[in-house]
């Protein structure tokens, strides 16, 4: 019975210090992670994801983005609703997100919308609202990426691969901006 009180109080403990869980005003960090190296950056949305798959690099770099045209930080700052599929490989997208900007469903500043009605020739869209009331900022990701990685899925692509190529694709084919 001490070894769970002991447990407890370290709980109530962390969370007295934690700054979010406390009401203290958290840091704002507000660097994206640009400066990592594409072999850092293949291991950390591995060690988060469990793979490299194409769905997870386009969250990760569209993350970084968002960050970046909001000016906000990472962790906290905005909130990111996306609208789309709800099933695998699709909602891979979330980990990349979540990997990039440190907005995490468990926070609720990251939230998933599944199967909401879009048009035909749009796979997601993705609202995202900063904290200090700037106009919110819309994306969608055409439909024919999906085509797209399908394709690089199915092929004799290694991972390592698939990953390189949606870095280094077109942005404009990967994501639009809306408003």
């Amino acid at each position: 019975m001490m070894v769970g009180l002991e447990f407890i109080g370290a709980i109530v403990g962390c969370m007295l210090a934690c700054e979010c869980c406390s009401g203290k005003k958290h840091p704002q960090v507000t660097a994206v992670d640009e400066d990592l190296s594409p072999a850092e950056t293949l291991h950390r949305l591995r060690q988060f994801h469990g793979h490299i798959g194409p769905y997870a690099i386009l969250g990760y770099r569209l993350g970084n983005w968002l960050l970046e045209q909001l000016g906000c930080g990472k962790y906290f700052g905005a909130h990111l609703t996306v609208a789309g599929p709800g099933t695998t490989p699709y909602t891979c997208l979330l980990d990349g997100l979540q990997v990039a900007t440190g907005h995490t469903l468990g926070k609720g500043n990251l939230e998933l919308v599944a199967n909401a009605s879009r048009a035909p020739d749009v796979l997601f869209e993705i609202e995202a609202i900063a904290d200090d009331g700037t106009a919110p900022l819309r994306v969608n990701i055409p439909a024919s990426v999906a085509d797209l990685f399908s394709e690089w899925m199915g092929g004799e692509l290694s991972e390592e691969e698939i990953f390189h190529k949606t870095l280094s694709w077109p942005q404009n084919e990967l994501w639009q901006k809306v408003c």
